[in-house]
């Protein structure tokens, strides 16, 4: 394969890290895509602007992929309304989590990792105290769920159904540091460096479309209120426990070469766009359009309810095949009654 060749034949450092340390995946021409600290080939990575790419090829060893180019995702139109808005008294719940809780920052934290809460925390916290500045109950579980092994999520799940049983939230985040090079997740803004923000979504769930679908508001409003704050989607091959509901996202909140005080002043953004997604944004259920400050009427609704009107098992349909199911069963009692009159008939008869 001559893509392949040419990739392998490249060499590269980022942030004097050497990139046999953490996976740079390139295009079809050679143009750095995205980093993580794991890659696999089916993983797939959205941009910004709504790219869909697939990952194709993977040198393990050289820590290098290549990721084909698959399709435009159509964007959702975002519109901004200035008409009032009627206060709303329904209460909101967003619960968190940290299925990696010894992720620190090295810059701040002295190290990469602790046993136990490490810098991560900080950060969980900082989002939290912001999303409550905007009038949102949020319900923080800091359970531990060391190490930071292949069993993490599983036991990450306890408390992620725990948290979601106990308050039925609007939403439930966990909350992740990345493994890549710093200036993948720096922004320049006015001349200041600012901490990007990447979603991380689980191919292996029956939620997918779902969470896709919020993940994609969230980039969309994001990219309105603040251009630089979102990298990008990526889909990993795991669930990371998102089944449970339609609004479960994965946050990677910078990297651990980034300085954590960078990282927790990103939480104020982050906090605005995910409170102004869920509560302030109305989706047209004709065109799919998106209205920031919009107001609900018989064809827009406010992001939040959309979505878990969508998640709602569809009972007409359940009734549907419930009724064919019987009526199908009816038929066949029939046919083995008559057939049963039938058969006695004939005996009776040849007696």
């Amino acid at each position: 394969m001559e893509l392949v060749g040419a990739l392998n034949v490249r060499a590269d450092t980022i942030d004097n890290v050497a990139i046999t340390e953490i996976y740079s995946v390139y295009d079809e021409d050679f143009n750095l895509l995205f980093q993580k600290d794991f890659v696999e080939v089916g993983d797939e990575y959205m941009s910004k602007d709504f790219k869909l790419y697939q990952v194709v090829y993977v040198d393990s060893d050289k820590k290098m992929g290549l990721a084909k180019f698959v399709r435009n995702v159509e964007i959702p139109k975002v519109g901004l309304s200035y008409a009032p808005k009627p206060i709303s008294t329904k209460e909101r719940r967003i619960c968190m989590y940290m299925t990696h809780n010894d992720e620190s920052y090295l810059p701040s934290d002295g190290v990469d990792s602790v046993y136990g809460n490490g810098g991560i925390k900080d950060v969980a916290l900082a989002f939290k105290s912001e999303l409550e500045k905007n009038l949102i109950n949020v319900y923080f579980d800091d359970t531990l769920h060391i190490p930071h092994d292949s069993g993490a999520y599983s036991r990450s799940s306890v408390t992620a159904k725990s948290l979601y049983n106990s308050h039925k939230p609007d939403a439930i985040f966990d909350i992740h540091r990345d493994a890549t090079s710093r200036k993948f997740y720096i922004a320049n803004v006015n001349g200041e460096e600012r901490c990007k923000v990447r979603i991380v979504l689980g191919k292996s769930n029956p939620n997918r479309a779902l969470n896709e679908e919020f993940a994609m508001y969230i980039v969309a409003v994001a990219n309105e209120m603040y251009p630089w704050l979102i990298t990008d989607i990526y889909y990993g091959g795991g669930h990371y426990n998102q089944a449970l509901d339609g609004k479960a996202l994965l946050f990677e909140m910078g990297t651990y070469l980034m300085e954590k005080e960078k990282v927790i002043e990103s939480t104020r953004e982050l906090a605005e766009v995910v409170t102004t997604a869920l509560y302030g944004t109305t989706v047209n259920e004709e065109t799919g359009d998106l209205t920031i400050n919009g107001v609900e009427d018989e064809k827009n609704v406010v992001i939040n309810e959309y979505i878990a009107e969508k998640q709602k098992p569809n009972w007409n349909g359940f009734a549907l095949v419930v009724t064919l199911v019987f009526f199908a069963g009816m038929c066949s009692y029939v046919v083995y009654v008559l057939i049963k009159k039938y058969k006695t008939r004939n005996q009776d008869n040849f007696s």
